[in-house]
């Protein structure tokens, strides 16, 4: 075998590799949504804390969200008018319309979130909320 076509080889294998590494995580996050969501939530960390007892941030923390009224987290004043009157419970189904595009789902809102288009990517996100916020 010449040195060009061994290297060439080397440089398949190689690929080969690197794209199984890379698509092991991936399959086990579809098989798994609430892993998804756990490292999609990772965006929302920014704003939101989950744990109870941790404070809240620039939102509210989301400890006990699933079955609340929107709005109306104890302790969090800077809700806009528009959520804070919406009469969403917060469920699957609110949540799923509300990530996907939270400016349309609730006009007027302050949440500056542009949302999560794929709806599997909402779902991933929902099932790790509603495990981690009970």
């Amino acid at each position: 075998m010449s040195g060009r076509s061994g290297t060439g080889l080397r440089r398949a294998r190689l690929a080969v590799l690197v794209a199984g590494l890379v698509a092991a995580p991936a399959a086990a996050q579809a098989a798994d949504p609430e892993a998804r969501g756990r490292l999609l939530f990772l965006q929302c960390r920014a704003c939101h804390t989950l744990a109870l007892g941790e404070g809240h941030k620039v939102g509210p923390n989301l400890n006990g969200v699933m079955g609340a009224a929107a709005g109306t987290r104890p302790g969090f004043a800077a809700y806009s008018k528009a959520l804070r009157e919406s009469g969403i419970t917060w469920d699957e189904a609110a949540l799923d319309r509300f990530l996907a595009a939270p400016g349309r789902a609730v006009p007027g809102t302050s949440m500056a979130f542009a949302g999560l288009p794929r709806p599997e990517d909402r779902a991933a996100v929902i099932a790790f909320l509603a495990r981690a916020t009970r």
